[in-house]
């Protein structure tokens, strides 16, 4: 099951993006947001495909949201997680917390989930 999740950051911005997969690609795709470092845009890339690649410009150098250099401050309550130990080594988590926003580069975005789908 995955989670919708929007972003959004004092700045103005504001985007939705997505934390795993369906019932049908489970196995082939874990959705999840990242910094694309060469568009400067939040993207949602399949951590899964080797590289992740970001659907905007084509890029291999995106960082998902769960790395420490997008971390501003940990939240106490997890917005978003899949299990994904066996294909990437670690749990993604997003929680109510601050990280790098995009736009103004501040430490201000923050995610909140508004669906699960299936």
């Amino acid at each position: 099951m995955g989670t919708g999740l929007s972003a959004s950051c004092a700045c103005g911005f504001e985007a939705k993006t997505a934390v795993g997969g369906a019932r049908s690609n489970y196995r082939t795709t874990c959705n999840f947001p990242c910094l694309c470092k060469r568009c400067n845009g939040m993207v949602t890339a399949n951590l899964i495909a080797t590289p992740p690649v970001c659907p905007d410009c084509g890029s291999t150098d995106v960082v998902p949201y769960d790395q420490p250099e997008l971390i501003g401050t940990r939240g106490t309550v997890t917005v978003a997680s899949y299990w994904m130990q066996h294909e990437l080594g670690r749990d993604l988590v997003l929680t109510d917390g601050l990280y790098r926003c995009p736009k103004c580069e501040g430490m201000s975005l923050r995610f909140v989930a508004y669906m699960l789908f299936d």
